[in-house]
């Protein structure tokens, strides 16, 4: 799948991406199984993608897979256009973005995951890797929101010590 800049700036300013949303109800209750579904169905149809699950919780957390000329989520259409503007016709890829606030400081961490030719032509190696790279960010999400707990516990005992 081969895309120009301009044309990548219409279809998102057309709204022409195809959207799916899958529910977790815990991170043991993923499946991505219907996330790959439905990204590949979409990609062979030679449409733009954005599907993400959505683990629920206190934050929850937001695992996607979007097709885009460059490393931004889709929705910064912005900021997409004046990047991509007049570029020529380039292979569309595939990026893994999770969302979270114990992921990064900016709370989002957008990775490449392959060219969406690639992913269709060797959908099982692409899809071993982006479920070795969900299981990697769930596990530096919940280290990092352990840690927090631990130091907010912290702080409460040294304040009620204090008193």
């Amino acid at each position: 799948m081969k895309l120009e800049g301009n044309a990548l700036i219409e279809r998102l300013k057309q709204d022409e991406v195809k959207t799916a949303s899958f529910t977790a109800a815990d991170q043991s209750t993923i499946n991505l199984d219907d996330l790959f579904d439905f990204v590949t169905k979409t990609l062979k149809q030679g449409d733009l993608v954005s599907a993400e699950i959505i683990i629920s919780g206190d934050e929850p957390i937001h695992l996607r897979l979007e097709s885009n000329l460059i490393n931004l989520p889709l929705r910064y259409v912005n900021g997409i256009s004046k990047i991509v503007i007049n570029e020529p016709e380039k292979d569309v890829n595939l990026y893994m973005i999770v969302e979270s606030p114990y992921v990064s400081h900016s709370k989002l961490r957008i990775d490449y995951a392959a060219s969406v030719a690639t992913y269709l032509d060797d959908f099982d190696s692409v899809a071993t890797k982006i479920a070795a790279y969900f299981d990697e960010k769930i596990n530096l999400i919940n280290e990092q929101e352990q840690a927090q707990a631990a130091e907010a516990a912290d702080e409460t005992a040294q304040t009620d010590g204090d008193a």
